[in-house]
């Protein structure tokens, strides 16, 4: 069985029932939900769009609980309040290379379990 440090990977085996291909096909649905969560996160921090960011969140939601993207999640929650309290921008800034650091690693994490 594949480890993940990201994804919880139980949960992809139980949806792909030893499905290989099924399998490849779902991390591949993650990835692309987390690549367009990634287009619209970064420009609703460009807009520092509180809007916008909930959007983003609420859309990729049901990947991030299902497969139990702990990192992502915890990255997702600390931007809201960062957000919602107007923090400086520093803080803001430091959020959005985290937020950065975490996709990268699931997405780089996705493509060589699909490898």
């Amino acid at each position: 069985m594949i480890k993940s440090r990201n994804i919880n990977m139980d949960k992809v085996h139980e949806m792909s029932e030893g499905d290989m291909e099924f399998q490849k096909e779902l991390l591949q649905a993650i990835a692309s939900s987390v690549e367009e969560l990634k287009d619209r996160y970064e420009e609703a921090m460009a807009q520092r769009d509180e809007d916008l960011l909930h959007q983003a969140r609420h859309k990729v939601r049901p990947t991030v609980t299902i497969f139990e993207l702990r990192n992502l999640s915890q990255v997702l929650d600390e931007g809201k309040q960062i957000i919602r309290h107007d923090e400086l921008e520093e803080k803001i800034n430091v959020h959005h290379e985290q937020f950065l650091k975490v996709i990268d690693e699931l997405l780089r994490e996705i493509h060589e379990m699909n490898e």
